[in-house]
């Protein structure tokens, strides 16, 4: 019997699968992250989630998170940049 890799069975990252941190950027409007440990900042300017090992910030205007849950969150509003850095 062949064995069938999970890169030849689909198209999503092989992280998506490993309980990595995975983000997904729509536009400059919104990003949908899994894998959220906490939130260590928020403000309408500046929204920085603990992801794990590293952090994730989200500068811009009139920042907000739309959906919270266990194992993520969606930000939204409008986000000029996207930083990473060693969580707190």
């Amino acid at each position: 019997m062949k064995k069938i890799s999970l890169r030849e069975f689909t198209d999503f990252p092989i992280e998506y699968y490993t309980g990595e941190p995975h983000l997904e950027m729509i536009g400059n409007f919104e990003c949908v992250v899994d894998g959220l440990k906490s939130i260590i900042e928020y403000s309408s300017g500046k929204i920085k989630l603990n992801i794990g090992k590293r952090a994730v910030t989200f500068l811009g205007y009139d920042l907000h998170i739309n959906s919270l849950t266990t194992e993520g969150a969606v930000v939204q509003g409008t986000i000029l940049s996207v930083e990473f850095s060693d969580a707190d």
